[in-house]
């Protein structure tokens, strides 16, 4: 459902029960500006964010990560490309 943020601020009681049949989109100057979700889907939401960066630390477990010296060597490649000077000093030196 859309409304302008005039017509929300004016019937906000009645939207406050809409969100719970489906979101409430309210526009600006004619954009989405704001979206407005029951405190259920808010939290559903939330664990499913919460249960996939879960799963993609385990991926990152079980894939491996780079070590510090692969990691210093494609930041510094990236930097190149980008035209950043990177400064061997800051580099960790045994």
């Amino acid at each position: 459902m859309k409304t302008n943020a005039t017509e929300f601020k004016n019937h906000f009681g009645e939207y406050m029960q809409k969100v719970y049949q489906e979101p409430v989109i309210v526009e600006k100057s004619g954009k989405p500006s704001a979206v407005l979700i029951s405190y259920d889907t808010f939290k559903r939401l939330s664990n499913l964010e919460d249960f996939y960066w879960g799963m993609k630390a385990e991926q990152a477990v079980k894939e491996g990560f780079l070590g510090p010296t692969e990691s210093e060597k494609r930041l510094k490649e990236y930097a190149e490309k980008a035209g950043i000077t990177v400064d061997d000093e800051t580099s960790s030196k045994a």
